[in-house]
């Protein structure tokens, strides 16, 4: 009797320790397997995540590139598509804003990415543009806009079925992203931000 309780003692701690080895960033992992390519398609701000640390129970690829815009990144599209990936999360538009590039060229771009992902037979993941920290130069001006793209965005992949991640929701207050999650420039996020972010996208995959 005494054998048959330490045998089912052993079998709760090593499933147990399977669960909590499970899955990638966040609680609860995702149901992705190491052969389920993930890339991560953006600008600096998704280039300068540790994306490999925070799921490291996942393939996941950081093509995200300093200073690209929505146009640089339909034009680079293709290449991450080679990759063959089971999902793709795209974050872009803020580098175009920034720039006075208007807000339905951004959604324009951002909308062939959509597109052209599904048509390859990928899961797509957008991820809300985020704001700016209220120190950045012409923040209210900036922000505003990227509040129109948000709402373009979360319109187009309600219509067409695909994951919308809201992040500005728990990292944005009062249409400025919250100070705690960002650099001294006011415009790139530091690691808490980056935790928190692969807490909700973990959230998000499939």
């Amino acid at each position: 009797m005494k054998m048959r309780l330490v045998i089912i003692l052993l079998l709760s701690l090593a499933l147990g320790l399977a669960g909590a080895c499970g899955g990638g960033g966040g609680e609860g992992g995702n149901s992705l397997g190491p052969d389920d390519i993930i890339i991560m398609f953006g600008n600096s701000i998704t280039h300068r995540g540790s994306w490999s640390g925070l799921f490291p129970n996942n393939t996941i690829l950081n093509y995200g590139v300093d200073g690209d815009t929505t146009s640089g990144m339909l034009s680079r599209l293709s290449t991450a598509l080679a990759k063959k990936p089971k999902v793709i999360c795209i974050m872009g538009g803020i580098n175009d804003i920034i720039r006075n590039v208007a807000v339905s060229t951004v959604y324009n771009n951002l909308r062939q990415m959509v597109v052209r992902s599904k048509a390859a037979g990928v899961i797509v993941i957008m991820q809300s543009t985020l704001h700016t920290g209220s120190g950045y130069p012409n923040s209210y001006a900036i922000n505003v806009k990227v509040t129109q793209l948000n709402n373009l965005l979360s319109s187009m992949t309600s219509t067409q079925g695909e994951t919308w991640l809201d992040l500005n929701s728990s990292m944005a207050q009062d249409g400025y992203l919250k100070i705690e999650y960002l650099l001294s420039d006011n415009l790139h996020l530091n690691t808490d931000a980056y935790d928190h972010w692969a807490g909700k996208l973990n959230n998000a995959l499939p």
